[in-house]
């Protein structure tokens, strides 16, 4: 109904959500996400701001659907491990976010007619329907379907804003934190804090390893 309503407004938003990204790819800007070095120096040099525009850049990676893994590396390199995952998780929440709004209330149509029929968007949609939450789980640690494009097609689905906002940042807070504590102990220059980052990192890939052991036996059960 709210696009039946304010078509041109609609209409707007998709025309400036579109030209954004045009005139970051005229400009240049996303060439930094193939260079991690480039991207520190870029980061580093607005001092106080870096944490704000890492953020934000991350949202914005996690809109346009681009591999988010440079940036999630860099973050824990700038920011450490702690520092690191809090602004990463926060990125990844205002993106997973956005894309599901825009899936739901903005771009449904074009979205719906391109991933509306595929086999994944309908284990998604009866998973929601039957298993609530816990297709989240499944199509978060299991590489069901891409991540970048999974935040459109949940917005798709019956699934409440605030229960996919909130538990697909939990869900991805696991994988996200091996990698930027991996990049955390290579920043560290402490041979000690480094070992000890490492080894969380493989703990928590181990713990993932066996989660995801039990989500698949219980995926094919179904």
């Amino acid at each position: 109904m709210n696009q039946k309503k304010n078509p041109l407004k609609i209409i707007l938003i998709v025309i400036v959500l579109a030209a954004v990204i045009f005139g970051l790819m005229k400009s240049g800007a996303l060439e930094y996400l193939k260079d991690r070095e480039k991207l520190e120096t870029l980061i580093k040099g607005l001092g106080v701001w870096g944490p704000i525009a890492y953020i934000g850049m991350y949202a914005l990676v996690t809109i346009t659907c681009v591999s988010v893994l440079p940036l999630t590396l860099a973050g824990g390199l700038i920011f450490g491990a702690i520092m690191g995952v809090v602004y990463t998780a926060i990125g990844a929440c205002l993106g997973l976010s956005l894309s599901f709004l825009i899936a739901r209330y903005i771009a449904r149509k074009p979205i719906e007619e391109r991933f509306g029929k595929t086999e994944a968007f309908k284990k998604i949609n009866e998973g929601v329907k039957n298993e609530g939450w816990f297709i989240l789980a499944t199509t978060r640690l299991l590489p069901v379907f891409p991540f970048g494009i999974q935040n459109y097609v949940y917005g798709l689905t019956p699934i409440s804003f605030i229960q996919y906002s909130i538990l697909s940042t939990i869900f991805i807070l696991p994988g996200t934190s091996v990698f930027v504590l991996l990049a955390g102990a290579v920043a560290s220059g402490d041979m000690k804090t480094a070992v000890k980052m490492s080894i969380t990192a493989s703990l928590i890939f181990f713990a993932l390893t066996m989660i995801t052991k039990v989500i698949a036996k219980k995926s094919k059960k179904s």
